[in-house]
């Protein structure tokens, strides 16, 4: 019975959790599996790791400051997916940082790498991460590429900001 409920527990802290970080259940297990090579920075795995690790210690404490034996995997699930959030989340939103600076565009427009776990990758329609303009052509961010890639005209005026759009008089070529 003990097990039974522990792992009902586990299944609901990572059903919460996944849903609370990434929007849905599956989301987090996609993004470490099916779409794992869509995050083009660095090292992001060992940063898993490290909030694992601690999750780990957070757990054995929690448990040695009387939290009940059986919660401890569900515990552990939930600080260790939250901490994983934050740390590859901070550590992408400070490369992009680096490379918006370095590429200096006229205006810029950013969505935080949270709405980025939440809303993509999705197959079907276009998530703009973020998105720049430099001399009036538009860029997109990706984090596959972890940089600018151009937006073409026709896709731009679906997606841009439309004061960016009047003021660089960008139009569909189709």
């Amino acid at each position: 019975m003990t097990y039974l409920r522990t792992g009902f527990f586990c299944v609901l802290a990572y059903i919460f959790t996944s849903a609370l970080l990434y929007g849905g259940p599956f989301q987090a297990l996609g993004l470490l599996t099916f779409w794992r090579d869509r995050l083009g920075v660095a090292y992001w795995p060992v940063l898993i790791l490290v909030a694992m690790v601690f999750a780990i210690f957070a757990t054995k404490s929690a448990v040695r400051s009387g939290m009940p034996h059986f919660l401890a995997p569900a515990v552990f699930i939930s600080i260790s997916m939250i901490c994983s959030a934050l740390l590859v989340g901070g550590y992408a939103e400070n490369q992009r940082g680096r490379v918006v600076e370095s590429f200096e565009p006229d205006v810029e427009l950013r969505s935080s790498v949270f709405s980025s776990f939440r809303n993509a990758p999705r197959e079907f329609q276009l998530f703009l991460h973020g998105a720049a303009l430099k001399n009036c052509k538009p860029y997109a961010w990706s984090y596959r590429l972890m940089e600018f890639y151009e937006l073409p005209p026709d896709v731009a005026a679906n997606v841009l900001p439309s004061s960016w759009i009047e003021e660089c008089k960008i139009r569909r070529t189709r």
